[in-house]
């Protein structure tokens, strides 16, 4: 179980890193497991580090929370690793996180979100119910409260580097993802769908061929591929 730690603010801030080639940034929510299944894959064509921003997975958990400064402390590991330029990608709550990380720097190349609607997400009554919900980790919520506070349609049409989004089509969200698709296209980004998936089988955490298969046509869609 090792880590490596940087610290900002007084906070240690834990990652992993493996493979080589260009840098790819895999935002982690969790513990377990200790690296994502398809790590290994994208690690033969990339400089992967998994990291677990302040308050989540194996990182500090302090009384209060910044998450205006998740930018600061993905940049604070790339330094630490002397990497300048970086792809971001996240699936589900950490696409989020990702997308704090790629409006917070013109060091991101590329951001991926995969498993969420860029936009408009969460809405209101979900935000209620994550407020009256007592097993929400402190951190969850208070994330989201700060995801919130962002215009994601200016954010993400200002970004000027290279936007992947996606999810399969047996996901319930993929309607939302659907309305939004001539919207998102329309700002840039590269959107794909993975006929008869799950949430669960596009995540990173998914070890199955299928997820293997999802995380091998988002790489080739970085590396500039066209796949079908």
């Amino acid at each position: 179980m090792s880590y490596q730690y940087v610290a900002v603010a007084g906070a240690r801030i834990a990652y992993r890193a493996n493979g080589s080639g260009p840098a790819l940034v895999l935002m982690k929510n969790n513990r377990r497991p200790l690296d994502y299944p398809v790590a290994d894959v994208l690690a033969q064509r990339f400089r992967v580090l998994q990291i677990h921003p302040v308050g989540f997975g194996a990182s500090d958990r302090p009384e209060e929370y910044d998450f205006g400064s998740i930018g600061r402390q993905v940049l604070a590991v790339l330094d630490h690793e002397g990497i300048d330029r970086f792809a971001i990608w996240g699936f589900s709550q950490p696409a989020c996180m990702s997308a704090l990380v790629a409006r917070s720097t013109d060091r991101a190349a590329a951001l991926v979100m995969g498993g969420v609607a860029p936009i408009g997400f969460p809405n209101d009554a979900t935000m209620r119910r994550m407020a009256r919900e007592p097993r929400l980790p402190k951190a969850a919520l208070e994330f989201w409260r700060s995801y919130r506070s962002y215009d994601w349609h200016h954010e993400l049409r200002c970004y000027a580097g290279t936007k992947v989004t996606y999810m399969g089509t047996a996901d319930p969200a993929i309607r939302r993802l659907r309305k939004l698709k001539p919207v998102l296209e329309g700002i840039g980004f590269s959107y794909l769908e993975f006929d008869g998936l799950s949430h669960t089988a596009c995540g990173l955490g998914d070890e199955s061929a299928d997820g293997r298969r999802v995380a091998q046509t988002v790489a080739d869609r970085l590396l500039g591929r066209e796949t079908r």
